[in-house]
């Protein structure tokens, strides 16, 4: 309480931070999933990394030129960024591929985090292998039910100084009802149509920092959601909120 007012504190996105670039040199936590475990990527071979000298968000491959991810991961300005995919390990191995251009949602609010999506071109196509596939998408009229079980995969904060720092991870979340979450959210706004939360209401297992673009997919490998913000990374009473993919299939 300042002056008599109550000051609430801001949700996060779920990008790291560019200023980490500034101190490469000091001791920090990169980014991945909290309460996850560790997995190859070929559980999860549409995950991309999105680098500038370092991951910074994630993102899913669509087609063999174009990746989906966050709109607030991307900005407009495709020469500072890079592409990592076909690795386990978004630091080494697999390719690291520069991008033809950004294609940023027309209707993206970085206030509210609404429309949070982009689209990355590649420079040139790839070849689709066991560690480089496309994610299934939604059609337009898809509906997902109500605590069903999806997988949320990135290399963001897990929280804990004990998790391996560079290696791919997954977590396992329930999608949460929508007007449960615009509840849980109600002094940030809500959530919009173009929204969709999954998590657990009493904490534990979610998406974090650097996670921010990648993908949530549900049992049949179709892709529901996009990594976007939250309050605090597995917080009680926060479910994670993602950019509903189904919403933006006419884009």
């Amino acid at each position: 309480v300042l002056a008599g007012v109550c000051l609430i504190p801001e949700p996060v996105k779920r990008q790291l931070s560019l200023v980490n670039e500034l101190y490469k040199g000091q001791p920090r936590l990169d980014g991945r999933i909290v309460g996850g475990q560790r997995i190859n990527i070929t559980d999860a071979p549409h995950q991309i990394s999105l680098q500038t000298h370092d991951h910074i968000c994630g993102g899913s491959l669509i087609s063999e030129e174009w990746i989906l991810t966050a709109a607030h991961c991307t900005g407009k300005d495709a020469n500072r960024l890079h592409v990592r995919l076909g690795t386990s390990e978004c630091s080494r191995n697999g390719k690291l591929l520069r991008i033809k251009q950004i294609v940023q949602h027309e209707k993206f609010n970085y206030s509210n985090v609404d429309y949070d999506f982009s689209l990355l071109q590649l420079q040139n196509p790839i070849e689709f292998d066991e560690t480089k596939k496309a994610a299934k998408l939604p059609t337009e009229s898809q509906e997902f039910m109500d605590g069903e079980m999806c997988y949320v995969s990135g290399w963001g904060n897990t929280q804990s100084l004990l998790e391996p720092r560079d290696w791919l991870r997954r977590v396992q979340v329930p999608l949460v009802n929508q007007k449960e979450c615009s509840m849980k959210y109600s002094r940030y706004g809500g959530v919009t149509d173009r929204m969709i939360c999954a998590g657990y209401l009493q904490g534990g297992k979610d998406a974090c920092q650097g996670d921010s673009g990648g993908p949530m997919v549900n049992g049949d490998g179709v892709l529901v959601g996009v990594v976007s913000w939250g309050y605090g990374c597995a917080m009680p009473n926060y479910p994670g909120v993602y950019s509903r993919v189904t919403q933006v299939r006419q884009w």
